[in-house]
């Protein structure tokens, strides 16, 4: 949400703010539906409301609508895509459908980096490879009739691409993650997570960035334990600048580190 589109004002939409738009997609007569799925939304029941969305617009019209919120705009990187960039990270993962790291990725690593998709054939075998890649773990808008974005999405996903969930349960065993941008809502990393937790009660926690004031220290507590998650606060404010100045200050510590390792030869 950091990104501008090309005419210099346009930013996407959070997930709230599209469901609550698409709303108006549905026909004038139902009146009654609208009202009905708002009351998802606003019980943050957004899988629902979306599938239901979906299903009254039809096929050819949410997809008109996710591509002219999601791509028609033209979305450009902002700052804080770069400095993740700079983390230099071997293996990314992204739940976003847009492109804007996509863009990323192919400008500053010339076509280096592997971009892979859930339903890809090859995405063990880029993982292998001692080469960076980029996971899109619910699609690309480009491929918009694969997009994971409604509860039947979730649901059809886990059972027919079994093999990449497979895939993420191995990584999250022998990789630390760092979750940022994301939400502790969102179905897949829940299930992932708790799985994680329950299976590997004394393994290593991973790392979950959220704003300040989002929980009460007791159901950040209820998170932590039940997620296997340190959540790392920065200080929110309305457009989430502090962010990036956060994750900044993480990139010249990792460049610090880094320097370090090779002036002592210790990778």
């Amino acid at each position: 949400m950091n990104s501008v589109g090309l005419d210099g004002h346009t930013k996407p939409k959070s997930w709230i703010s599209f469901l609550n738009e698409a709303i108006q997609s549905i026909p004038a007569a139902s009146q009654s539906l609208k009202r009905e799925i708002a009351g998802l939304i606003r019980k943050n029941d957004l899988l629902t409301a979306c599938e239901v969305i979906r299903r009254e617009i039809g096929r050819d019209g949410f997809v008109a609508l996710v591509k002219k919120e999601f791509q028609t705009p033209g979305y450009q990187p902002a700052p804080i895509h770069d400095l993740l960039w700079k983390l230099d990270l071997r293996i990314t993962m992204t739940p976003n459908f847009d492109n804007i790291y996509d863009t990323v990725v192919a400008t500053n690593g010339s076509g280096t980096v592997s971009i892979k998709k859930y339903f890809d054939d090859d995405v063990a075998d880029a993982l292998r490879r001692k080469e960076r890649v980029l996971i899109k773990s619910h699609g690309s808008v480009i491929d918009p009739d694969k997009l994971i974005f409604t509860r039947v999405d979730y649901a059809k996903a886990r059972s027919e691409h079994s093999q990449f969930y497979a895939l993420l349960d191995a990584l999250l065993r022998t990789h630390t993650f760092l979750f940022v941008g994301c939400g502790l809502e969102d179905p897949d990393i829940r299930l992932m997570l708790e799985d994680y937790c329950f299976r590997h009660p004394f393994a290593l926690q991973h790392y979950f960035v959220i704003p300040s004031r989002r929980f009460s220290a007791p159901i950040k507590c209820v998170f932590e334990d039940s997620l296997r998650v340190k959540l790392l606060e920065y200080k929110y404010t309305p457009d989430h600048a502090n962010l990036t100045a956060e994750i900044c200050k993480l990139v010249s510590a990792v460049e610090s580190v880094r320097i370090e390792m090779g002036a002592n030869m210790s990778w």
